[in-house]
């Protein structure tokens, strides 16, 4: 089964190449006529960053650090077996995975084959890394539709377009009520969910059969793993909380230095929605869209316009477009080292190097 899982990863790599030339072409177009409008709007970014004091930067620096790190920590958790990285390793990682994330259209599905690869490449086994990506992705963004609906309670009606919001929170609370019934499917009547999953797997014939059990066994098992482990579920819904609100904070900081504290209730919701926004596979990392939903909304609860604009396009060069060198050279750091040592062993065995129990 496990080659059933590689083989049917390495046909969605097939056109990787094809992806990244598509997706270098539509970032051009969205700085061209999304970003830079944007910062000629506002007066120079930069210029106003500048003027901010440097503690203040670096506080933002390093709450979006620990942002990322918690999401980092939250991999830990998810994943199963005793054959786990280390967390710089999964830092690294995950950085990488960013930058593929942030520099191509729909990145999520691409850097999810980049991220699985890396993971296999350091010693998770491939079903292992597959079950893990979803229960992560799908228990973080329950996580943030939670923090959504929360933040939504406790602001609603102080906002102009209030019908709008409480739309968005019935689809939300759906997605969600949705989501938590497929676990629920999974954890109590996994037999019948497998002849599903075979029976569409069949039809479609985008995976195989055999392929999309065992992934469904797969997934079932981690959430088996933490109903049986309190402490483990606990712990992982922390730090998917802990990934978002110290993100929020970061732009907070960034509003804060220009002139407006914002309520961090309202702060979140808009937040929360521009995230869930953003999770649509149509700009890179959201790009365009999470400024679209922010500003105004923002601005809705009481932000002055061009504070609104500049404290969320300066939280964006922080937020998106510091990781994606920063996570170039955390790939190269992982090429020249775990990876490196890795394929140099796999040469030396005769074997590709997928699958090796490793630390680092």
């Amino acid at each position: 089964m496990t080659l059933h899982l590689r083989a049917d990863w390495h046909k969605a790599e097939h056109s990787r190449w094809l992806k990244w030339m598509v997706g270098i072409l539509a970032v051009v177009l969205v700085v061209e006529y999304v970003v830079l409008p944007q910062l000629v709007g506002s007066g120079n970014v930069i210029s106003a960053l500048r003027g901010l004091p440097v503690i203040l930067i670096l506080l933002a620096v390093l709450l979006e650090t620990v942002s990322l790190a918690s999401y980092s920590w939250l991999t830990r958790e998810v994943l199963a077996g005793d054959a786990r990285p280390g967390f710089f390793t999964l830092f690294r990682i995950d950085l990488a995975d960013l930058t593929v994330n942030h520099t191509v259209p729909g990145g999520g599905t691409t850097s999810a084959a980049v991220r699985f690869r890396l993971l296999t490449r350091c010693g998770v086994q491939p079903e292992d890394a597959l079950s893990a990506a979803t229960i992560q992705v799908v228990g973080a963004n329950l996580v943030l539709a939670g923090l959504f609906g929360a933040a939504l309670l406790t602001v609603h009606g102080s906002f102009a377009e209030g019908r709008y919001l409480s739309t968005a929170g019935a689809v939300v609370l759906v997605l969600l009520g949705l989501s938590l019934a497929a676990l629920t499917v999974l954890d109590r009547h996994l037999p019948g969910a497998i002849r599903t999953v075979r029976a569409i797997a069949g039809k479609v014939r985008i995976i195989s059969p055999a392929s999309a059990e065992q992934f469904v066994r797969t997934v079932a098992a981690e959430v088996q793993m933490f109903r049986q482990e309190p402490r483990r579920l606990a712990a992982a819904v922390v730090l998917a909380a802990a990934r978002y609100v110290l993100d929020a904070a970061c732009l907070w900081v960034f509003l804060a230095a220009y002139g407006h504290v914002s309520s961090p209730a309202e702060l979140m919701l808009a937040y929360s929605l521009a995230s869930l926004v953003a999770l649509a596979p149509l700009t890179p990392g959201g790009l365009g869209l999470v400024e679209g939903v922010l500003v105004p909304m923002l601005a809705g609860f009481g932000t002055p316009g061009h504070v609104a604009v500049l404290g969320v396009l300066s939280w964006r060069l922080v937020q998106f477009w510091l990781p994606i060198p920063v996570g170039a050279l955390a790939y190269l750091s992982l090429r020249l080292g775990i990876l490196g040592r890795t394929q140099k062993r796999g040469r030396q065995h005769g074997w590709g190097g997928a699958g090796v129990g490793t630390r680092g």
